[in-house]
């Protein structure tokens, strides 16, 4: 299967059954699954029983997750950070000072793989890919197939895990790994 080019705007978004958001669905694969959130407002998120669950920062302020239990909660205000944790987890999600983009990966708990990576200039991919997601700066890059301009909110994907070479590297992207 070739490498998919995904520019982000593109991609359409389904609504939140509790209208606090929405869901852009990128790629579903038997073991895994990757979509972008649109946080608009405090909300509930969805319990996925049997899940693990990564978060990036796309875009906005960040997101504070409150655990139901009480626990501490879970801060993801920084783009290349990554937060982990349970997908049965009862979390009320709360964007930091406006709207927020998170990028998650979904994958079956106890499985190894894939992960959701952060990449900058000082830490580029050495190993082969499932998907690239630029966020910050453009990045030139090859693939075995082609050379893309990535500016943010594009997206390589692939069923198949891929080389890339960074030409001119941005200042912070994702790699499913």
């Amino acid at each position: 299967m070739s490498i998919r080019h995904i520019r982000l705007p593109t991609v359409s978004a389904s609504p939140w059954k509790n209208g606090a958001g929405t869901t852009r669905l990128l790629t579903e694969q038997p073991e895994w699954r990757l979509s972008v959130a649109s946080i608009t407002q405090p909300a509930r998120f969805s319990s996925f029983a049997g899940l693990f669950r990564q978060m990036g920062l796309l875009t906005g302020n960040g997101v504070r997750l409150f655990p139901v239990s009480g626990a501490p909660p879970l801060l993801l205000d920084q783009p290349g950070s990554v937060i982990r944790f349970s997908g049965d987890l009862p979390l009320t999600g709360a964007p930091l000072n406006g709207p927020v983009d998170v990028l998650n990966l979904m994958r079956p708990d106890g499985s190894t793989g894939p992960d959701l990576t952060a990449i900058t200039p000082e830490n580029l991919p050495s190993d082969a890919l499932l998907g690239f997601i630029a966020v910050d700066g453009h990045w030139d890059v090859t693939t075995k197939e082609q050379h893309y301009t990535l500016a943010p909110g594009d997206i390589l994907l692939s069923e198949i895990p891929f080389k890339l070479t960074v030409l001119k590297a941005g200042q912070i992207a994702y790699a499913v790994t």
